[in-house]
């Protein structure tokens, strides 16, 4: 399993929520702080989601198809990630 995987189910964030912020993020990224309020995940928990993805930044791909993200979509994401992994 993941660091970020265990984070997430540790602080017990629901996947869906980390999505719909995420997606937030990219669209406005000055929203996503009232986004994070409005999802419920306690900055706290959102300290430690971050910690975990800029430990290791491949596990957010690593746990986008584990959730069925096509490969398609990952590859394109991969080439628009700030310091590229591809």
């Amino acid at each position: 399993m993941s660091d970020l995987l265990k984070v997430i189910q540790d602080l017990n964030i629901e996947p869906a929520k980390l999505m719909e912020l995420a997606q937030t993020v990219k669209e406005n990224p000055f929203a996503a702080m009232s986004k994070v309020q409005e999802l419920g995940i306690a900055p706290e928990a959102l300290q430690k989601v971050m910690a975990a993805v800029m430990a290791n930044p491949g596990t957010v791909f690593e746990l986008a198809k584990q959730f069925g993200v096509s490969e398609d979509l990952l590859e394109t994401a991969k080439k628009n990630f700030p310091g590229s992994l591809s």
